[in-house]
């Protein structure tokens, strides 16, 4: 099948119209993504690091634990991640990967957006010699999950799409996680282990609800000014991090032999 190829804007906004208006003749919900390399995948970070699913379990696990001891370590737990002092539900389980997730750590969790020209940014901003990818999921509504803390994210069958709302709690304005997922429009789709070791457009039940877009490397800056119209740049996407959250999150990287 030829690639489909975006070079214009008006390629772009044809696009994502064409989506939207899609929704009154089949049920889906669009969210979209952009990769910077034309090799990548649509695989979560973890899965990248792991050849089975226990490779997954135990990787994850150990994660979790070394994140968890590093910010009980630290002098002010409460700057890296706000938990629920009841423990309701799975609520805190969700926070933490959540947080590591934003923290550029590899988990099951792999970012998604509902505003598409936050997903072109991320395809563009970056390897201007390589062509980028541009997706679209029309996402079955059955994984869009309004409560997904009531949810086990360790469960053994999964296919979720998380859908907090971009609104952020007073006491939450601090933390990283939900500051960077606010300002990107985000959500996570997530996948048991099993499913989680093949890439999305590899899985036969949803591969026919996903659309590729390629978008020429010399085509990239060209985007990048379109987006930066719409107050989307490096400056407006991503939250800095403080040197504590920095140095934690080396350690991990170094321990795993991250990249």
């Amino acid at each position: 099948m030829k690639d489909k190829i975006i070079v214009t804007t008006t390629d772009f906004d044809n696009i994502v119209s064409e989506l939207r208006g899609g929704t009154i003749f089949e049920s889906y919900w669009e969210l979209f993504r952009g990769q910077s390399k034309n090799s990548y995948e649509l695989k979560s970070g973890i899965s990248r690091y792991a050849k089975t699913s226990n490779d997954i379990i135990s990787l994850e696990t150990n994660i979790l634990k070394d994140f968890q001891d590093l910010v009980n370590q630290s002098k002010n737990p409460d700057k890296f991640i706000q938990l629920n002092s009841e423990n309701l539900d799975y609520e805190n389980n969700w926070r933490w990967l959540e947080q590591i997730q934003h923290y550029r750590l590899p988990t099951r969790l792999l970012d998604w957006t509902t505003y598409a020209k936050v997903a072109l940014y991320f395809a563009v901003e970056s390897n201007f010699e390589d062509d980028a990818q541009f997706w679209a999921f029309k996402s079955p509504l059955t994984w869009k999950c309004d409560e997904h803390f009531e949810v086990n994210p360790f469960e053994k069958n999964l296919d979720l799409i998380s859908n907090s709302s971009f609104y952020i709690d007073e006491k939450h304005k601090d933390k990283i996680a939900e500051q960077r997922r606010a300002f990107q429009e985000g959500k996570f789709t997530i996948q048991d282990y099993s499913k989680s070791l093949l890439a999305l457009e590899e899985q036969v039940h949803i591969k026919n609800r996903l659309i590729k877009y390629i978008i020429p490397a010399d085509r990239k800056k060209y985007f990048l000014d379109y987006v930066k119209e719409s107050n989307i740049s490096e400056e407006t996407i991503y939250v800095k991090y403080e040197t504590e959250i920095e140095d934690l999150v080396s350690k991990i990287k170094t321990k795993y032999n991250f990249k």
